[in-house]
């Protein structure tokens, strides 16, 4: 049972809502993060029940009774006091289809805007489910999602414009920025990563956020959200391959006006062997 209401935070760079489950004693908390407005959030929960789902194992989880369930691979990790953590790094709690980045989505007809939670199929989702053949399943009451994705939304727009954007001309942004030669950009970012990472098999995982102006240009990079391994060298800095060598498309409005926008990527390094 829910411990207390959702508690809705904007920091510098991502929005965050959480909410406390069980005993003052025994405390799980939900979490859903964005690090910028997307039709997907990344969604973790960490406390007691976890200890019992067995890790490097498939699992599921279902947000009931209508939202997302699926599949998915976890490895060991801990949050805070809460203890072992479970999650998945990008779901979809409730949304239609076709989604944005999909082949058959048509941005002429669903222009960008700001994208942002399906707050009307969330009305339906008050469960978490996460169950895992062989052993302990469990369930959290989350309660109507409607109220709290909405308020998610508004931080998410909020924080855009903490970024130093105007809401309103994002909104009016038809096609989105994007990044041309990204393959070129990735493989400079793999022939950058540090030797003695590599020799220790260090892994890394980095959430970065680039400004790209009218001109195609990269005019600043973010670095946010990183999981650093050991022995990870930052002097090897990913924005600064993004900055020196990336071609971007500028966003632009229905007519063709370039727009100068916000640009969010992942880059994951993981060694040959290691799971994803």
């Amino acid at each position: 049972m829910p411990l207390g209401p959702w508690q809705l935070d904007m920091g510098e760079h991502k929005c965050r809502l959480a909410r406390l489950f069980g005993t003052d004693e025994a405390q799980t908390i939900f979490i859903l993060d964005q690090w910028n407005p997307a039709v997907s959030a990344q969604w973790a929960v960490a406390g007691p029940p976890v200890r019992r789902i067995r890790y490097s194992r498939e699992a599921s989880f279902a947000f009931g009774p209508d939202g997302d369930a699926e599949e998915f691979r976890f490895t060991p990790g801990t949050l805070d006091n809460y203890g072992d953590v479970i999650g998945d790094r990008s779901t979809v709690t409730a949304h239609s289809h076709p989604l944005p980045g999909e082949s058959d989505y048509d941005w002429g007809a669903s222009p960008r805007g700001i994208l942002s939670l399906d707050t009307s199929n969330a009305a339906s989702i008050e469960t978490l489910m996460i169950s895992q053949k062989g052993a302990h399943s469990f369930s959290l009451r989350l309660g109507p999602m409607e109220k709290p994705l909405t308020a998610f939304n508004a931080c998410m727009e909020n924080l855009v414009e903490f970024w130093g954007f105007d809401l309103e001309e994002q909104k009016a942004v038809s096609t989105p920025a994007r990044i041309l030669n990204l393959e070129k950009v990735a493989g400079r970012v793999q022939q950058s990563y540090p030797r003695d990472a590599l020799r220790n098999r260090a892994q890394a995982d980095f959430h970065l956020r680039l400004t790209v102006g009218t001109d195609g240009s990269v005019e600043e990079c973010f670095l946010i959200n990183q999981t650093i391994a050991k022995d990870f060298d930052m002097t090897r800095h990913p924005c600064t391959t993004f900055k020196t060598i990336a071609e971007a498309e500028p966003a632009r409005m229905a007519d063709g006006t370039p727009v100068r926008t916000f640009f969010n990527t992942r880059i994951v390094y993981r060694m040959r062997g290691n799971a994803p």
